[in-house]
């Protein structure tokens, strides 16, 4: 399953850059803000036939193209990343690990919901 990568913003509009990617075929996609912070994530309904282990590689990875999208502009655009006024790199690199943490448990969360609710599509 591959992984394709696109843009949808342009970076000379800085505050609205935002990353794209895609994974599973184009069944997973996400879109990540100027923060680098997940902002949306779509799955396609064919995407629940994955089992949960391979769904949740599958969002991680669109995840992860659509912020290498992101890098790639603010590489390319010279656009920075901005963190919050008041915000030391110290504060902000804990927030980002505490966040890491709850998207992994989030995750976790939606594989057991979706294992379920195709336990109970299969009982039918």
């Amino acid at each position: 399953m591959g992984v394709e990568r696109c843009c949808m913003a342009d970076p000379s509009e800085h505050d609205d850059v935002r990353g794209a990617g895609e994974s599973a075929v184009g069944l997973i996609s996400a879109v990540v803000a100027r923060d680098g912070l997940l902002e949306g994530l779509r799955l396609d309904p064919r995407a629940l036939r994955l089992g949960s282990h391979d769904l949740a590689e599958q969002i991680v990875i669109a995840v992860r193209a659509a912020q290498h999208d992101l890098l790639d502009q603010i590489g390319d655009g010279g656009v920075e990343p901005s963190a919050p006024a008041g915000l030391e790199p110290e504060t902000l690199m804990r927030r980002l690990d505490e966040l890491e943490i709850q998207a992994e448990r989030d995750f976790a969360r939606l594989t057991s919901s979706l294992d379920e609710t195709l336990r109970r599509l299969e009982e039918r």
